[in-house]
């Protein structure tokens, strides 16, 4: 067994969490550094459905990406959330540790592995404090839907939106901010073929079009999902008796109709 504290150590060093925005809330969310862990699992977030898999598979540590909560709570009750959340987990002494956006400006995070299974150059981060995305280019031109096809080939399933989708179109420059990128529309019309993000509002998608932006909205879920890869590999590596394991999940979201 390993200890709370010598896990968090390694995942601290490999993404330091002096790295996270300031609004952020990453790092331990409940537990205790002198609890001995056998057993870890991944999630993106940390749900229902998750608890129950958790605490049917004995995990004793929960890595995600999303903190249980940013805004804080004010009391732990059973009947609010996310109060009802904490209160479980400290029940079945399952810890929490959560890499937020100190792990989306990382070359571990979602962002990087998104631009590595495409066969992205990096040139450029999107913003610079802190440096959150990726501007690069391909190493072989595509058009828009064979880029589209192989997003598809690999990230997990969402509902997937375009803006400007434009088949046919040669793609060479392309952005990535996985999660909600919207905030970067602006900085990004005219700079690049395609932008690659998640959670586009109306408004949002309104603007993309006006100032000629192909954005590919691949989902929060989409785009985060696989935030785990690098670090479950370098876990797997660094503490070789540990079990991991991969938590099923699925976005929250579901296609009713579509016309």
């Amino acid at each position: 067994m390993v200890k709370l504290r010598d896990i968090i150590a390694f995942l601290e060093e490999l993404v330091p969490s002096e790295l996270q925005d300031n609004w952020d809330n990453s790092g331990l969310q409940i537990g205790w550094e002198s609890q001995e862990i056998e057993h870890i699992g991944f999630a993106l977030s940390v749900s229902k459905k998750i608890l129950e898999q958790a605490k049917r598979l004995k995990v004793d540590l929960i890595i995600t990406h999303h903190p249980i909560t940013i805004s804080g709570i004010k009391s732990l009750v059973n009947y609010s959330y996310p109060s009802h959340l904490f209160l479980e987990l400290a029940r079945n002494g399952i810890a929490v540790y959560s890499l937020h956006t100190n792990l989306d400006v990382s070359s571990l995070g979602p962002t990087a592995i998104i631009a590595e299974k495409l066969e992205i150059q990096k040139e450029a981060t999107i913003a610079d404090n802190p440096p959150y995305g990726i501007i690069g280019t391909l190493n072989t031109t595509l058009t828009q839907k064979e880029v589209f096809k192989k997003l598809t080939s690999f990230l997990p399933k969402d509902i997937f939106r375009g803006i400007n989708y434009r088949p046919d179109s040669t793609v060479k420059r392309i952005a990535i901010c996985s999660g909600s990128g919207a905030p970067f529309i602006d900085i990004l019309a005219k700079k690049v073929d395609v932008y690659i993000t998640g959670d586009i509002k109306y408004h949002d998608a309104l603007k993309a079009q006006d100032l000629g932006l192909t954005v590919f909205d691949m989902g929060h879920y989409g785009t985060e999902r696989l935030f785990f890869e690098k670090l479950f590999y370098l876990l797997t590596q660094r503490f070789n008796t540990l079990k991991l394991t991969i938590f099923e999940e699925k976005s929250p979201y579901e296609v009713m109709r579509s016309c």
